[in-house]
């Protein structure tokens, strides 16, 4: 006997509601000096009123205002205020899977580092921000791994994916972790610019280095930062944003001096190579002012485009959004497409974590319920930066016409 079919969801139309439930609570954030060279004088430079992160919560804090700062001394760029601890915790506990590298990043990582002789036999390799441990496990065996981390379930994973090889893994943060074995490679791939105090970090791993250990970390810079999608350098999970120069500031006055620099093609890393030196104070590059302008000029274009695609949306009642992450947030704070009272929304999203849950009182439901949606007064528009193009052809195995999906961008790099 063949079993009936499943029925798809039915499909839930909403209109957004401006006073969906999100506390704001200010032990959310705190104010910092500038992290490169501590001045504390700064002008804004961009600022998201309200933004909110992911899902409503009555009870949880969810909005605060995000303003990106320059350094009047310096010219480093940085968020301030900067999320505590506690804040970190509320704001971002629902990020999931979505910072993770894209397939093959640790593969390329591994030969690159290979080929500059810095994984010899031997060699004891220390992961900053090793997470699950992808990277170690990539390694292969015949090296002294450590990784460390924040993040105390990701570490469980990381040390069963290593099982069966010697690794030390500690759990701790970053500025005071003391690891057993002393580095002879140190890795930082994608993290520094999550981080408060960068400063303080690289001076804690010059303390556990030796003469000798070579330090490579990989960032998002100024310089390469523009990008097709609205996210942008000024991403709000990063705390610090660096230029090639601040980075190489950054390292300097902490007691690391950069003996290569390298740019990763396709999704503008900066990577370096850096060994221990003598300290020194920050200095200024009066190009980063200019390179930010023409970074800003770019990225409001890149906004205006977005709006120009938003265009296929104004004939439609009822739009259908797949993403209920940052992504929808920053439609909401930058376009048009949630202006109109009347249009009514179906949110999906695949993320077992939001299911269930709404995003500015909008319920957030499974992508099935696209089946059952009559596309004769509705459209499709794929909210996100990193998936568009899985995302497009999912929905249209799900019923949705190619001709009412709205796709923001054509291509986007990611790390």
């Amino acid at each position: 006997m063949t079993a009936a079919p499943v029925a798809a969801p039915a499909a839930r139309w909403s209109a957004l509601d401006a006073a969906a439930p999100a506390r704001t609570d200010a032990a959310l954030l705190m104010h910092r000096p500038c992290p490169v060279c501590d001045s504390r004088r700064a002008r804004t430079v961009l600022e998201l009123s309200d933004f909110q992160f992911f899902t409503d919560s009555a009870t949880v804090p969810k909005r605060v205002d995000v303003r990106e700062r320059q350094c009047r001394d310096c010219l480093a760029l940085y968020l301030d205020p900067v999320y505590t601890p506690y804040g970190y915790a509320c704001l971002f506990a629902e990020a999931g899977q979505s910072y993770l590298s894209t397939e093959g990043r640790p593969e390329e990582q591994v030969a690159w580092l290979r080929a500059r002789g810095l994984l010899e036999p031997g060699a004891a390799v220390l992961d900053a921000g090793c997470f699950e441990g992808r990277l170690l496990a990539t390694m292969g065996p015949g090296l002294r791994k450590v990784g460390v981390d924040l993040d105390a379930p990701a570490l469980e994973r990381a040390r069963a994916r290593l099982a069966g090889e010697p690794v030390e893994l500690v759990l701790g943060d970053f500025e005071h972790f003391r690891p057993a074995t002393v580095p002879d490679v140190i890795t930082m791939f994608m993290v520094l610019e999550h981080l408060p105090r960068p400063v303080q970090v690289l001076e804690n791993l010059r303390r556990i280095a030796h003469a000798g250990t070579a330090l490579v970390v990989e960032v998002p810079v100024l310089e390469t930062g523009l990008r097709e999608d609205i996210n942008g350098f000024f991403s709000v999970q990063h705390t610090t944003h660096f230029s090639r120069h601040t980075l190489a500031e950054t390292l300097a006055r902490a007691g690391w001096a950069i003996v290569e620099t390298w740019m990763a093609p396709g999704y503008g890393g900066c990577r370096v190579v850096a060994r221990p030196a003598t300290p020194r104070a920050p200095t200024a590059s009066e190009g980063d002012h200019a390179r930010l302008l023409d970074y800003l000029a770019g990225w409001h274009r890149a906004v205006a485009r977005v709006e120009a695609r938003l265009a296929a949306v104004h004939p439609f009642r009822r739009v259908a959004i797949w993403g209920a992450g940052a992504h929808t947030e920053f439609l909401h704070q930058l376009t048009t497409l949630f202006h109109d009272p009347g249009r009514e929304f179906l949110l999906v999203d695949r993320d077992p974590v939001k299911l269930g849950r709404r995003w500015r009182g909008l319920p957030i439901v499974p992508p099935d319920a696209l089946a059952a949606v009559d596309w004769a007064d509705a459209c499709l528009v794929v909210s996100s930066y990193g998936h568009t193009g899985a995302i497009a052809a999912a929905a249209q195995e799900l019923g949705v016409p190619a001709g009412r999906i709205v796709r923001l961008y054509d291509r986007v790099e990611a790390y």
